[in-house]
């Protein structure tokens, strides 16, 4: 395996050190069509009103073009990963750094965050966060209750 290392920045402090040394794990096949959907998904217009989904958008412009560029650079990072061999350990370390941007957020940013990742995971291929969704959302999983 080679040695891979990936810096995921949102800015000077914040940034997540990836490799493929720490983070061995099942590849995932990020395709051509699986590029194509997440550049789609990138060229969207984020944080809108979504009545389908209750969301009524981010309380204002500025809010909105912050958290979108979040989940924007997120849609590039997985992107540029393509020709390379990325993990799912990995993809789960990227969304969970992303997930902290959004902790401090409304619960509303936070959700339509979430929301994003799931589109992500459908992407690439990835059924089930195991749980991680709940946990980074509520601090544990509410299906481990039932």
């Amino acid at each position: 395996m080679r040695f891979l290392k990936w810096v995921f920045c949102y800015g000077v402090s914040d940034c997540l050190y990836l490799s493929n040394q720490c983070l061995s794990g099942v590849s995932l096949d990020i395709n051509s069509h699986a590029i194509q959907a997440l550049q789609v998904l990138r060229q969207q217009e984020k944080f809108i009103e979504d009545k389908q989904l209750f969301y009524s958008g981010a309380p204002d412009e500025a809010t909105r073009k912050k958290v979108e560029a979040i989940i924007n650079k997120t849609l590039y990072f997985l992107i540029a990963a393509k020709s390379e061999q990325f993990t799912e350990a990995q993809f789960w370390a990227v969304l969970e750094f992303v997930a902290s941007q959004f902790a401090s957020m409304d619960s509303e940013e936070m959700d339509r965050a979430l929301g994003y990742m799931e589109q992500m995971m459908q992407i690439v291929g990835i059924e089930s966060s195991q749980g991680r969704l709940n946990e980074w959302r509520y601090r544990f999983d509410p299906e481990v209750l039932w």
